[in-house]
């Protein structure tokens, strides 16, 4: 693992509060990282990346995402909060970097927002 697999392996996937994460570089698009196995295309990649630039569409429509549908619960200009029955995605802007993180039914998801948003802040 490199040195921010280990921190996103820490940080988040270790504690068990998030399932699957990963970090983007927004200027690039480029996947800076992912946790351990996670893959993700550049559908993918794209829809993170823009989901930020079109908060009302993204309320209305929601975001399909890693083969998932999620409807929005919340979005402003830095956190993106979504779900899909019991799962859910917890996407972070920072100035670099655009955080992302899945949870699962066994998952707490304000112990999720949580974890992902305190990293985020340290980054």
């Amino acid at each position: 693992m490199n040195q921010l697999q280990v921190l996103l392996h820490t940080a988040l996937i270790d504690s068990g509060h998030i399932e699957k994460c990963g970090l983007l570089i927004r200027d690039t698009s480029q996947i800076k990282t992912t946790s351990v196995g996670y893959k993700l295309e550049q559908a993918d990649v794209d829809t993170l990346v823009n989901a930020f630039n079109q908060p009302t569409l993204l309320r209305k429509k929601g975001l399909y995402f890693n083969e998932v549908y999620y409807s929005c619960i919340r979005t402003d200009n830095e956190s993106i909060y979504a779900k899909d029955n019991n799962r859910g995605l917890i996407v972070v802007k920072t100035n670099i970097y655009i955080l992302f993180g899945t949870f699962n039914d066994r998952m707490n998801p304000a112990i999720a927002i949580e974890a992902m948003e305190k990293l985020a802040k340290e980054q």
